[in-house]
């Protein structure tokens, strides 16, 4: 084992999850704590404080935290709906003064992708573009061997790339934006429109989400279900493809909850990015699921620690 080990946390809505990373990527331990609407900067590093302690007492190398949301370069959530109280502040200030050590504060989806670099899908890859499909649509692009933000900060958010114009309106405020057309919220809202909520809810809440049980009505031949999923997966392919043709990617990796469902119409994917794709192949571009699992985001987080170290 390596001497050095790092803590990764990755914040959500619901949860913070903590990794406790050595050097080679081996997690030597994992741990998780709920977060809610209430979540304040006190309540946070309390929580950060007791996972360090049941994880690594005495750790001093520094911490890693990936949070879901928008971070400008000095570390400050300028957006994030599901941690209100937590918008405007410095994260990264705050976490290094509670904890007492060097803090590095990242998107989750972009210490997601830099997981998937070190120990997942993308291993010995330097450019490629990580798409995690869940309740929105959030993405880390990766050129050269490292994460990219852009000039301010807030690059990459693939989720709000217009693929219609003054298309359906967004979570964001916008129109048009991918997430508006593929997502959790997304399915949800195409249920509502074709009047199949019945079918999908029942008498509850599906467990695993409603696209899933989209997908598995499509499956099964039913012909509104798969016009819902054929549209979801059509967007995505334009949008693919337009990152492709701006960015010269190669390989795309696919993660979240409604992944799965689009890789097994992977045809059907290739094809919509084919029809919009300028001066290659499709078979040029690789999609990979993938394989970083539910602690990607701590363990990126981990590793981006390491690295400013």
């Amino acid at each position: 084992m390596s001497s050095a080990t790092y803590l990764g946390f990755d914040v959500g809505g619901q949860s913070v999850k903590a990794a406790l990373v050595d050097e080679s990527g081996t997690v030597l331990g994992q741990s998780t704590a709920p977060t809610g609407i209430a979540t304040d900067p006190d309540a946070l590093i309390a929580t950060f404080l007791a996972l360090r302690d049941s994880l690594a007492p005495g750790n001093r190398e520094g911490v890693g935290v990936g949070i879901a949301g928008v971070l400008d370069r000095h570390g400050t959530l300028r957006g994030g709906p599901h941690l209100p109280e937590l918008h405007g502040q410095r994260i990264e200030e705050f976490v290094a003064g509670g904890m007492g050590v060097a803090a590095t504060v990242r998107n989750d989806a972009d210490c997601a992708a830099v997981a998937e670099g070190w120990i997942g899908a993308a291993v010995g890859r330097q450019d490629y573009l990580a798409i995690t499909l869940g309740t929105g649509v959030g993405s880390g692009l990766v050129l050269g061997g490292s994460s990219r933000r852009g000039e301010s900060g807030y690059g990459c958010e693939f989720g709000h790339m217009i693929v219609v114009h003054q298309g359906l309106r967004c979570g964001c405020g916008n129109h048009g934006c991918l997430e508006a057309y593929i997502s959790e919220t997304a399915v949800r809202r195409a249920v509502e429109r074709a009047g199949l909520e019945q079918r999908v809810f029942g008498d509850g809440e599906p467990e695993g989400g409603v696209a899933r049980i989209v997908f598995e009505m499509a499956d099964r031949g039913d012909a509104q279900a798969d016009a819902i999923v054929s549209s979801m997966i059509d967007h995505l392919g334009t949008a693919i493809a337009s990152a492709v043709n701006v960015l010269d990617l190669t390989t795309i990796l696919l993660g979240g909850g409604i992944a799965p469902g689009v890789l097994s119409r992977v045809d059907r994917l290739r094809g919509s990015m084919a029809a919009s794709l300028f001066a290659r192949s499709v078979d040029d571009v690789e999609m990979l699921e993938a394989a970083g699992g539910p602690l990607a985001g701590a363990i990126g987080a981990a590793r981006l620690a390491m690295l400013a170290r």
